[in-house]
């Protein structure tokens, strides 16, 4: 079939055009892509590396933060981030807060933050609160408060010895890294200053020390809506940077957080 001479010139316009469209739509699917990946990697490592440096953001003396700083280089994250993420405890008047929610059939949870603005960040929980019909609460005696303390171990020490030294340093929980040849006790809060004195007499060099809530009484959560509302509430909170730490007490987070 013939076409008119007047109409070939438009179909070839038409397609040019078309296939122009359809280059810039892949260019922004790209690009979006990437901004994706980018902004799930500064989430997820910006509050890890921001809590740690809390320890001291000198990497010569702060070899967790060192470990910490070089796997999130290896993942792509921006050296410009990691630099700010580790001196924000310097630059900035950061505020330590830690709310309380409860939700649907037994799910708490305390929320770790580090805020410029408490009262912002209080506004912006209260709005995925109300999103999924949770709510505050002061739950957080239905938690134990406690340590995980690093070490340096001695050179050349047992396994035997390693024992000993942790029923010494006043534990039982304790768990060994021989590749890197470090110890960390879990001990209560309220025990910690005297476990550091131990840690003290015999040498070890602190690493690095942290802090978790664990749920005196756990739930398995079987309702499927409530499973969905728990999932989007959880990566919401996943996506903010003033969140550094989410402590449950839901046995099966993990499979409500792949499913949602």
């Amino acid at each position: 079939m013939m076409l008119n001479h007047r109409v070939a010139p438009f179909l070839r316009t038409c397609c040019r055009t078309l296939a122009g469209h359809a280059h810039w739509q892949n260019v922004a699917k790209i690009k979006n892509a990437n901004d994706a990946k980018k902004s799930k990697l500064l989430t997820l490592w910006i509050p890890k590396l921001r809590t740690e440096a809390k320890n001291g953001s000198d990497l010569e003396r702060n070899s967790s933060l060192k470990r910490m700083v070089d796997q999130a280089k290896k993942e792509g994250v921006p050296q410009t981030a990691i630099k700010n993420a580790i001196t924000a405890w310097e630059n900035r008047e950061f505020k330590e807060h830690q709310f309380g929610i409860q939700g649907r059939d037994g799910f708490i949870a305390l929320i770790d933050c580090a805020t410029l603005s408490i009262k912002k960040t209080e506004n912006d929980i209260q709005t995925l609160l109300r999103r999924h019909n949770f709510k505050f609460a002061s739950v957080a005696f239905m938690f134990s408060n406690l340590r995980d303390i690093q070490c340096q171990l001695p050179a050349n020490i047992t396994e035997e010895e390693v024992e000993e030294l942790a029923l010494q340093c006043g534990t039982e929980e304790y768990m060994t890294d021989w590749v890197n040849n470090c110890i960390t006790f879990t001990i209560d809060a309220e025990d910690e200053k005297e476990l550091l004195n131990e840690v003290k007499e015999n040498n070890m060099l602190l690493i690095s020390s942290g802090t978790r809530f664990v749920s005196h009484e756990t739930a398995s959560i079987s309702d499927s809506e409530t499973k969905r509302r728990i999932g989007l509430f959880m990566k919401s909170l996943d996506m903010m940077q003033e969140v550094e730490n989410v402590h449950h007490n839901v046995e099966n987070m993990d499979e409500i957080l792949e499913a949602s």
